[in-house]
């Protein structure tokens, strides 16, 4: 049976939009005609709508339209309409609860405003950090593509041949039995490689904000699945009884969260007495000859909106985890980048969470251009490391 076609008219007016935004989602990339009559008018099917379905919901969400063509292209090439429609519902709950956020951070200073002679103009600032968070929102709606880049360059490029993972794994203290919860698990690539390194009758629990994440994180662990649990779970509000794990695990994620006391509140919760709290993190200066190079190739491009160390890093973690927890210890990983390919390189500029995507839109084979010819001049790109391990206990 034959599609319905529409005219772009029609089509507009049944979405209840303007015929304008049809013709401009089309010169975009975003909304291609299914068909053209044969005298060259743009018509439309059923299926359609729910192209434009998702456009419009990811614009609402504060999606750029270059986000919104990428996201559009990868779900169309792996996503069934189910799907696509779980995924928007789950950015939209994330606007909903970031939403919440903001109020609150202005309804605490509205009541300092009342209350109070004395102005504390950080109450002002916490509206424009919170406002300002809701960037990972949007991150949360894509799957973990973008993290499996940053992984990669690592993985090929490190000078340190043990691997981030194999150390972080040697690092925990995990014993038969224990009962072990992962916040934030990304892509669950640790446990994919290193899952034959923990005891059988370990118990562990795997939780992501994004129920993307957690898809992909599935995925990865098929052919172990028997020996996981999954479950879509804040940080801030961990859905487990008091004292239920022997350890938690908080992988490179703590710098994102809005409220790392409350997280800190919540994993102090949920640990036994004597239960280990593991958290990884960067420190200054990590990445920094990055950034440098992407500076001398335009002036006006960042790799991040914020400086994660100087949220939650290797030089200030070890205070904020001590006001929760005790025996508070910090490892190094040393290791370096010496990067010797440039779509690598590339690649990982574009999947982090600066104005690279913005910025360089229409520049990309200029910018690998540029890295090829910097690459060339040493026969390589040497990019500085810091990383490392907090391991905190509750007495």
């Amino acid at each position: 049976m034959e599609e319905k076609l529409y005219t772009a008219g029609i089509f507009a007016n049944k979405a209840g939009v303007t015929i304008r935004t049809i013709r401009f989602y089309d010169k975009q990339g975003l909304l291609r005609p299914s068909a053209y009559s044969d005298s060259g008018y743009r018509l439309y099917t059923d299926s359609d709508f729910a192209k434009l379905q998702r456009i419009l919901t990811l614009k609402y969400i504060g999606f750029s339209l270059a986000d919104i063509k990428t996201a559009i292209d990868k779900s169309d090439a792996e996503s069934n309409l189910k799907t696509s429609l779980q995924m928007q519902k789950e950015a939209m709950h994330n606007k909903i609860a970031h939403m919440k956020l903001v109020i609150d951070a202005i309804d605490k200073a509205e009541d300092m405003v009342n209350t109070s002679e004395n102005l504390d103009w950080d109450k002002v600032i916490d509206i424009i950090r919170v406002i300002n968070a809701e960037k990972s929102i949007l991150e949360q709606y894509r799957n973990s593509s973008n993290l499996v880049k940053r992984i990669n360059i690592h993985d090929k490029f490190s000078v340190n041949k043990t691997g981030w993972y194999k150390w972080l794994m040697s690092k925990f203290r995990l014993a038969s039995n224990m009962k072990v919860l992962e916040l934030g698990c990304g892509n669950g690539v640790m446990w994919q490689y290193y899952i034959n390194e923990v005891p059988e009758s370990c118990e562990i629990m795997l939780t992501d904000l994004s129920e993307g994440m957690l898809n992909d994180t599935r995925l990865n662990l098929k052919e172990y699945v028997d020996r996981f649990n999954f479950k879509l779970a804040d940080a801030h509000n961990i859905p487990f009884k008091d004292e239920s794990f022997d350890v938690v695990i908080a992988d490179h994620m703590l710098f994102y969260c809005n409220d790392r006391r409350k997280v800190f509140e919540e994993v102090q919760r949920v640990l036994k007495k004597g239960g280990y709290f593991y958290c990884s993190t960067v420190g200054k200066g990590h990445m920094k000859d990055l950034e440098k190079l992407l500076y001398s190739f335009h002036k006006d491009l960042v790799m991040s909106e914020f400086d994660i160390a100087s949220e939650f890093g290797l030089e200030n973690g070890e205070n904020q985890l001590s006001e929760f927890f005790q025996q508070v210890k910090r490892y190094d990983y040393e290791d370096n980048l010496l990067v010797t390919e440039a779509e690598p390189l590339v690649q990982y500029v574009y999947s982090t969470h600066g104005n690279v995507n913005e910025v360089l839109k229409d520049r990309r084979e200029q910018f690998e251009e540029y890295v090829e010819e910097e690459m060339h001049k040493a026969g390589s790109i040497f990019i500085t490391k810091k990383s490392g391990l907090f391991e905190s206990r509750k007495l």
